[in-house]
C-alpha cells in the first residue's frame, strides 16, 4: 500500500499505532506533532498526515481526504490503537476513525488537541495571521487586505466554496505584491501560493464533516483558552498555555503518553 499520505515520525511497536492528523507547514510558529513525538515516552509508533498534493491546485472533498489517509502504510500492519488530530485535524480525525473501523471492525480511540469546527472565520483569522506576516506591505496594505476577507467571510452571501476561492485570491494577491518588491522569483511564489491553497482546501473539507457525535468518544487536551470542539469531547484536560504551545509542552505529553499507557500503547 502507498505510504505518501502518511510519514513516520517515531519508531515504535507497529501493532500499536498512533496516526496524527495535522496540517504541517514549514513556515507554522505552533508546534507541531513531529516535536511532540519526541517528548512522549517510550516510544511509539506515531505517523503524521501529509497533505494530498491535488490540494495546491483546487479545493478537495473531504471524501477525497478521507480516502487518502485510508490507505495506510504497510508497517501499520493493520491495527491503529489511537488516532490524534490538532485543531481542525481533530476533525478529520473522528471522521478517519470512523473510516478505519469500517475496515478493521475496531474503532481507534481519538485524542484531541484543541479540537475546531471550520467556519468562515476560520478563513478569516487564518488570513489575517498569514498576511501578518508580510511585513514588505505596508500596515496600510495589510490592513485593506485583512478587511476585504473579513467582509467576505462575514457576508451571508455565497457559499464556503465561493468564499474560500475569494480568500485564495486575496492572498495571491498580497503574495504577488511581496514577491515583486523583493524581486524573487515565481517558482518560490508558486510555493508559497501552494501551501495556502492546499490550507484553505484543508478546511474547506473539513467544512463538509459534522464531527460532534465522533468527538463524544474522545478526550480533549486543550490551552487556556480550550476551544469551540472540547466540551463536545468525553472529558477535557486543560493546561494554563497558548494553543501554540500545546504540542511542545512536557505537561501536555505526559498526559498523552498516561491516555495511551491506559489503552497498553
Amino acid at each position: 500500500m502507498s505510504t505518501d499520505s502518511w510519514r513516520r515520525i517515531s519508531e515504535g511497536d507497529p501493532k500499536k499505532t498512533v496516526l496524527a492528523v495535522d496540517f504541517g507547514s514549514t513556515a507554522r510558529s505552533e508546534a507541531d506533532f513531529r516535536q511532540f513525538a519526541a517528548l512522549l515516552k517510550p516510544n511509539r509508533e506515531i505517523w503524521q498526515s501529509v497533505q494530498p498534493d491535488a490540494a495546491e491546485n483546487e479545493l478537495l472533498s473531504a471524501e477525497t481526504y478521507l480516502q487518502w489517509w485510508r490507505e495506510l502504510p504497510e508497517e501499520v500492519h493493520g491495527h491503529v490503537d489511537t488516532v490524534m488530530g490538532y485543531c481542525v485535524g481533530g476533525v478529520f480525525a473522528s471522521a478517519l476513525a470512523d473510516r478505519i473501523a469500517e475496515d478493521t471492525g475496531t474503532r481507534p480511540a481519538l485524542l484531541l488537541f484543541d479540537p475546531e469546527p471550520v467556519d468562515r472565520l476560520s478563513l478569516y483569522r487564518d488570513f489575517k495571521k498569514a498576511v501578518g506576516t508580510m511585513s514588505t506591505l505596508s500596515e496600510e496594505e495589510r490592513a485593506g487586505h485583512v478587511a476585504e476577507v473579513r467582509a467576505l467571510c462575514e457576508a451571508e452571501q455565497g457559499d464556503f466554496h465561493a468564499v474560500a476561492t475569494q480568500v485564495i485570491k486575496v492572498y495571491e494577491t498580497a503574495v504577488g505584491v511581496v514577491f515583486d518588491r523583493l524581486g524573487l522569483d515565481e517558482e518560490a511564489s508558486e510555493d508559497l501560493r501552494g501551501v495556502f491553497r492546499s490550507y484553505v482546501s484543508y478546511l474547506f473539507a473539513a467544512r463538509q464533516l459534522s464531527p460532534e457525535e465522533g468527538w463524544a468518544t474522545a478526550g480533549a487536551l486543550t490551552s487556556a483558552q480550550s476551544s469551540p470542539g472540547a466540551p463536545h469531547a468525553l472529558w477535557e484536560q486543560s493546561f494554563p498555555i497558548g494553543t501554540g504551545e500545546l504540542l511542545r509542552n512536557p505537561d501536555v505529553a505526559e498526559a498523552a503518553h498516561r491516555f495511551l499507557q491506559k489503552r497498553g500503547a
